[in-house]
Order: structure tokens, then C-alpha cells, then sequence
């Protein structure tokens, strides 16, 4: 079934926009290519039944027109005050939809189109994270698949850059993250503090790929808060991992 912002939602940015002016309002559905419609019928206030008649004219059922109200509540995430955004994008997350680059679009369901290929953009990791906690909502275990194929795309992806044996499609995920924190030469052999220290990060790197895997390995009683422990744990393990390739081959 197709995503679609749900009325809970939409009413939420109705009652963002009563603090917004209608120019700005206008100009976030116009650039979208959405035009008035007849007013639903809701409070009062010029802005509030605006942003009814804006919305009134979308169907969500056409992919188009979706994308197109994504992009104009996206538009309005900027026009709003700081404390509201985070409400939000929460609220559309429960949707299904990720906040990313001013803009809403629905989670991809599939697990292999989160993977990463490259380390040098953080904050792609990060916006894998957002659709994959948005995902969680109501695919669980479409999530946590996902998680999965972050965790081992990045591991992948560094073990090729560094030259290194990929190991194979079926191996488990800790041993590929194992192989991948050796390549980065996050050792714990020795004694001095620096070792010390590069060991306690190793253990708490693995200990977040075994989330992963294991989460992974459930079938049965996967729910939301599941899916978002693995979601978390992937992206904490990924943005570390690319961070210490960066920071290594820049010498630091």
C-alpha cells in the first residue's frame, strides 16, 4: 500500500501554519505545483482553512501529487519555529516518510537501496538512519534488514578502499565487522593506554553489530522499538566506522 500523510498529521502542519504568513505559505505549494481547492471545513483562521484548501486538492493515491505535498510540507519545516520541527517531522516519520534535503519523501521498503558505497559523506549515513527509523514504524522487519545491509555495505566499502579481502556473501555480520575493525587497525593487542583505549572502542563496535545481527536473526516478535535499537546501533557503527577510514587516510 502506498504511503500517504495521514489526517492526525496533516492536521499538525495546519495548526503549524496558523503561524506562518500566507505569503510564505503560498509560495511553499506553489513551487510544489499544488493549487487551492475547496476548504474542508476545520477551525477558523485564514491560514489554518489555506492550508486546508492547498491540501484538499492532493490525491495521495497518485505518486506525483504526493511527492509534490512532500516537498511542500518540507518547504514549511522552514518556515516554522525551531521548537515546532522536531513535533513534526516526528509526526510525518509515523507516516513513513523521512525529512532529508527540505524535503519529505516515503521510506524505501527495500532493504538493498539503504546500502552504502562511499565513506567520505557522513551524512549520507545519517539520512539512511531517517529512513530506516521512519521504515520502523510499519515494516519492522524491513528495518532491521536494512540495518543489516547498512552495517555490511560500510564494512564492504572500507575493506575495498584499504585494499583488503572482501569476505564472503554469506559470512556473519559480526565476522565481517570483525575483519573490518582489523583492517582499521583497531586492535587490542598491547598494553599502552592508546591500545587500551582502541579496545574498549572495538568492543563497543562489535557489541553494536551484534545488535544488529542478532535483531536480524528474530522472524517472530520484531516491533518498532526493535527495528529502531537496530536502526540506531547500525547507523552509530557505520558513522564510525567511515569516520576513523577518513580520519586515518587524512592522517589523523
Amino acid at each position: 500500500m502506498s504511503k500517504a500523510f495521514s489526517a492526525p498529521t496533516l492536521e499538525k502542519f495546519e495548526k503549524a501554519a496558523a503561524s506562518i504568513p500566507l505569503r510564505q505559505l503560498d509560495r511553499a505549494f506553489d513551487a510544489a505545483g499544488i493549487r487551492l481547492g475547496t476548504d474542508p471545513g476545520g477551525p477558523a483562521g485564514s491560514r489554518r482553512a489555506q492550508f486546508r484548501r492547498y491540501v484538499a486538492s492532493v490525491d495521495q493515491r497518485d505518486a506525483r501529487q504526493l511527492e509534490g505535498l512532500g516537498d511542500a510540507l518540507g518547504a514549511l519545516i522552514g518556515e516554522v519555529a525551531e521548537s515546532k520541527v522536531e513535533f513534526l517531522v516526528k509526526a510525518a516519520g509515523s507516516d513513513g516518510f523521512f525529512f532529508a534535503d527540505g524535503t519529505f519523501r516515503a521510506a524505501r521498503a527495500a532493504a538493498g537501496s539503504l546500502a552504502v558505497a562511499r565513506v567520505e559523506d557522513v551524512a549520507l549515513i545519517e539520512e539512511r538512519g531517517r529512513q530506516l527509523f521512519a521504515l520502523a514504524s510499519d515494516s519492522p522487519k524491513a528495518a532491521v534488514d536494512g540495518a543489516k545491509e547498512l552495517v555490511d555495505s560500510m564494512c564492504r566499502t572500507v575493506l575495498r578502499l584499504l585494499g583488503k579481502r572482501q569476505p564472503a556473501k554469506k559470512a556473519g555480520l559480526v565476522d565481517i565487522a570483525t575483519s573490518t575493525l582489523d583492517a582499521l587497525e583497531l586492535d587490542p593487542a598491547g598494553a599502552t593506554d592508546a591500545r587500551k583505549g582502541s579496545a574498549r572502542v572495538r568492543k563497543a563496535l562489535l557489541g553494536l553489530s551484534a545488535v544488529v545481527a542478532e535483531l536480524g536473526e528474530l522472524s517472530k516478535g520484531l516491533s518498532p522499538r526493535h527495528a529502531r535499537l537496530a536502526v540506531g546501533a547500525a547507523v552509530a557503527f557505520a558513522a564510525f566506522v567511515a569516520e576513523t577510514y577518513s580520519d586515518g587516510r587524512n592522517g589523523r
